[in-house]
């Protein structure tokens, strides 16, 4: 009898334990998404050439350090394949609107649903009709002599294990911090020896190496 009633329920102690793995992974990739928005959002944030007779200067260097911390962080995701990063400076422009004065972007994905969802680099350049970046009021918006890095992530999760349920999507966050610092944000620096701008019309899956 116990051998019985195990073989009737193997099949539904299968599924229910593969569903639940599947679900936990899930669960986990959203956790990782996140948090990779979060941090590189703070990082960039933060990083620039500090001078203490000049504002900070932030270097195409200082991003793509930023960036290739993410692409180590996702790289059992298979980020920079499966995903698009993007990352926005919003700033106020000389009319005192909403400005998206530089973007960078790494990952080879692209097209709709994978660049950005709220804008363009040089977007709201001019006027005041540009009201930030976000849903639809709940836009983040800058305030005025400094700047809101905001940071988008499309990742396009696939399931460990595929046995018919529908998990295979698209995991999106957004993350937004204010410049911490004195920054001088009339543009992003490139000294010698140069980075690569990793400006969004490129679709390179990894950081190329400085020098």
């Amino acid at each position: 009898m116990a051998a019985i009633e195990f073989a009737m329920s193997l099949g539904a102690v299968v599924t229910l334990g593969v569903y639940g793995t599947e679900m936990s992974n899930l669960a986990l990739a959203h956790l990782k998404v996140s948090q990779m928005a979060l941090g590189l959002a703070d990082n960039i944030s933060r990083v620039g050439l500090k001078s203490a007779l000049a504002q900070q200067q932030l270097r195409e260097a200082d991003i793509n350090d930023a960036l290739v911390g993410v692409q180590m962080q996702g790289a059992a995701m298979s980020m920079g394949t499966r995903g698009r990063i993007t990352i926005s400076s919003i700033q106020v422009n000389p009319q005192g609107g909403q400005w998206i004065k530089w973007q960078r972007c790494l990952g080879i994905r692209q097209g709709a649903g994978w660049d950005s969802s709220y804008g363009v680099q040089d977007q709201g350049s001019t006027g005041t009709s540009f009201t930030g970046m976000g849903p639809p009021g709940q836009e983040v918006t800058a305030p005025p002599n400094s700047a809101v890095i905001f940071v988008e992530i499309n990742y396009d999760y696939q399931p460990v294990i595929n046995f018919g349920l529908d998990t295979a999507r698209k995991l999106t966050y957004v993350a937004s911090l204010v410049v911490r610092d004195n920054r001088d944000l009339t543009t992003v620096y490139n000294p010698n020896p140069t980075a690569t701008s990793m400006t969004c019309d490129k679709h390179l899956s990894t950081v190329p190496k400085r020098g």
